[in-house]
Protein backbone atom coordinates (compact mmCIF):
# COMPACT_ATOMS: atom_id res chain seq x y z
CA UNK A 1 0.00 0.00 0.00
CA UNK A 2 1.02 3.77 -0.47
CA UNK A 3 0.40 7.11 0.04
CA UNK A 4 0.23 9.93 -2.61
CA UNK A 5 -0.16 10.04 -5.90
CA UNK A 6 1.27 7.75 -7.46
CA UNK A 7 2.74 7.46 -11.09
CA UNK A 8 0.05 7.98 -13.85
CA UNK A 9 2.30 6.79 -16.35
CA UNK A 10 0.42 4.73 -18.76
CA UNK A 11 3.79 2.56 -18.95
CA UNK A 12 5.02 2.24 -14.93
CA UNK A 13 8.57 2.75 -16.21
CA UNK A 14 10.56 2.52 -13.56
CA UNK A 15 13.61 3.92 -14.97
CA UNK A 16 11.47 7.56 -14.75
CA UNK A 17 11.45 7.25 -10.91
CA UNK A 18 13.41 8.53 -8.41
CA UNK A 19 14.12 7.76 -4.75
CA UNK A 20 13.43 11.38 -2.55
CA UNK A 21 13.64 9.87 0.95
CA UNK A 22 14.65 6.64 1.45
CA UNK A 23 13.49 5.14 4.37
CA UNK A 24 13.20 8.55 6.63
CA UNK A 25 10.40 11.42 6.53
CA UNK A 26 10.13 14.92 7.96
CA UNK A 27 7.46 15.12 10.60
CA UNK A 28 6.06 18.02 12.26
CA UNK A 29 4.87 15.13 15.30
CA UNK A 30 8.14 13.93 16.20
CA UNK A 31 10.99 15.50 17.92
CA UNK A 32 13.10 17.41 17.16
CA UNK A 33 10.39 19.25 14.10
CA UNK A 34 10.99 18.15 10.55
CA UNK A 35 13.91 16.48 11.32
CA UNK A 36 15.11 13.55 9.61
CA UNK A 37 13.13 10.92 11.24
CA UNK A 38 13.55 6.96 10.58
CA UNK A 39 10.55 5.34 8.64
CA UNK A 40 9.59 2.23 6.99
CA UNK A 41 8.49 4.15 4.14
CA UNK A 42 10.33 5.73 1.44
CA UNK A 43 9.54 8.37 -1.08
CA UNK A 44 9.44 8.26 -4.54
CA UNK A 45 9.12 10.57 -7.47
CA UNK A 46 8.28 10.11 -11.03
CA UNK A 47 10.24 12.45 -13.35
CA UNK A 48 7.89 12.09 -16.14
CA UNK A 49 4.11 12.42 -14.76
CA UNK A 50 5.73 14.43 -10.91
CA UNK A 51 3.40 12.03 -9.24
CA UNK A 52 4.92 11.70 -5.71
CA UNK A 53 3.95 8.79 -2.93
CA UNK A 54 5.40 6.91 0.17
CA UNK A 55 5.47 3.38 0.05
CA UNK A 56 7.33 0.37 1.32
CA UNK A 57 7.40 -1.99 -1.49
CA UNK A 58 10.27 -3.53 -2.73
CA UNK A 59 11.24 -2.48 -5.75
CA UNK A 60 12.68 0.51 -3.25
CA UNK A 61 15.69 -1.67 -2.84
CA UNK A 62 15.86 -2.75 -5.81
CA UNK A 63 16.08 0.97 -7.31
CA UNK A 64 18.37 1.60 -4.17
CA UNK A 65 20.80 -1.26 -6.06
CA UNK A 66 20.62 0.15 -9.28
CA UNK A 67 22.25 3.39 -8.46
CA UNK A 68 18.76 4.82 -9.21
CA UNK A 69 18.34 7.20 -6.76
Amino acid sequence: MSSGIACTCESKDKNNWRIRHYRHNHSAFEHPKYAEHYSDRSTIICLKCHGVWRTKASYVEVLKHEGID
